[in-house]
């Protein structure tokens, strides 16, 4: 007769194989719990309200609002500077002066001439009245007051020429010129530009034309000032776009008040179009079925309801939901595999879960679904 412990082992043996067989295929759980009889351990996440706006990105170069090369216009001796390097002076500040004692002298010469005439005539004319003198004698002193007064403008203007005025108020470069320099018509004195708003040229491919008007909202960024955005807008669009580099010239306008920007600094500029209040979803929430996308909602009763949605622009992590779910609905990010519409979820992270009223739009991490 055999031994009953040879029998009972291969019994053994079988019974603990059919029990892993069981295990493995279950998911650790019991082998009625399948599809949506079985709960399953899910995480969510909102779908939020976020403010969103496409960007065309370009890189431009600054240059002064206005800008000029002060320069001498006649020959002479500098006899005065009146400004430091880096001084922001108002319009019609002297600058410098080239010595312009003759010149001076001459429009006391002629504002006494003009005197003069003046007085003449007024005596003339009283004597018209009486008929003592002839209207063509009156005539020939009218005459001589506006010789007078010409000349002295005249003067003036000379006199002037040999003072730099300023143009218009800005800041004033470096100092190019010393006193008792000789100077001569065109010698550069001094540059000077107006910083307080500061011109942005850039180049954007003709794809894009349809997309520029005045007035579209402009965001730079320069390396000098990492983290920090200066905000403008279209002023100007170029009536022709190059041949050879298929691209438009936009001008650009960015108040600098603080007078940090200067003349002839590299930006990246954002030209921002298309702003809108949209709803996102996490990347990860979104599943692809041929031509479709879908996510999986919980409701208010821990079901999962597969839903179809439509897609609009790809941020970072956030995709934008043009149909399908609405602000605030629970849409699985974790736990999608074989998951089915209608069954039972249990949320892992609750902390997801709205309590309270909907926040104000936010902004999108990345700022927005660039176009470059």
């Amino acid at each position: 007769m055999r031994p009953s412990w040879k029998i009972a082992l291969p019994v053994a043996l079988l019974i603990v194989a059919g029990g892993a067989y069981l295990a493995l295929h279950s998911g650790g759980q019991p082998v009625g719990a399948r599809g949506g009889d079985r709960t399953r351990l899910v995480r969510v996440d909102q779908a939020k309200l976020t403010h969103l706006a496409d960007r065309i990105e370009a890189i431009g170069t600054l240059q002064a609002n206005e800008s000029v090369t002060l320069t001498a216009k006649t020959q002479g001796i500098i006899r005065a500077i009146n400004f430091q390097d880096s001084q922001i002076v108002k319009k019609g500040e002297a600058i410098a002066s080239v010595d312009s004692g003759e010149q001076d002298a001459q429009v006391r010469v002629e504002e006494a001439n003009v005197l003069q005439q003046r007085r003449d005539l007024e005596r003339t004319l009283q004597l018209a009245l009486e008929k003592h003198v002839s209207e063509s004698r009156v005539d020939e002193l009218r005459a001589a007051v506006k010789k007078a007064e010409a000349n002295l403008s005249s003067a003036s203007v000379r006199a002037d020429d040999r003072r730099i005025i300023a143009p218009f108020s800005g800041i004033v470069g470096t100092r190019r010129i010393s006193l008792g320099a000789l100077v001569s018509p065109g010698t550069a004195i001094a540059t000077l530009d107006d910083i307080s708003v500061m011109k942005l040229d850039f180049t954007v491919p003709e794809t894009f034309l349809s997309s520029l008007k005045h007035g579209l909202p402009v965001e730079a960024a320069a390396s000098a000032y990492r983290g920090e955005i200066f905000k403008g807008e279209v002023v100007s669009i170029d009536s022709r776009i190059d041949p050879v580099t298929r691209s438009v010239a936009v001008r650009a306008l960015l108040p600098n008040t603080d007078l940090r920007l200067r003349p002839g600094m590299l930006m990246v500029a954002d030209l921002v179009k298309d702003s809108r209040d949209a709803v996102t979803v996490p990347e990860s929430a979104v599943q692809p079925e041929n031509d479709k996308q879908y996510v999986f909602v919980v409701g208010p009763e821990g079901t999962a309801t597969r839903i179809e949605i439509k897609l609009g622009a790809r941020l970072v992590g956030m995709i934008e939901v043009l149909a399908g779910v609405k602000e605030g609905d629970l849409v699985i990010v974790e736990g999608l595999q074989d998951l089915i519409s209608g069954s039972k979820v249990k949320i892992a992270n609750p902390e997801a879960v709205p309590t309270a009223k909907p926040q104000q739009p936010a902004e999108a991490k990345d700022g927005t679904f660039r176009r470059g």
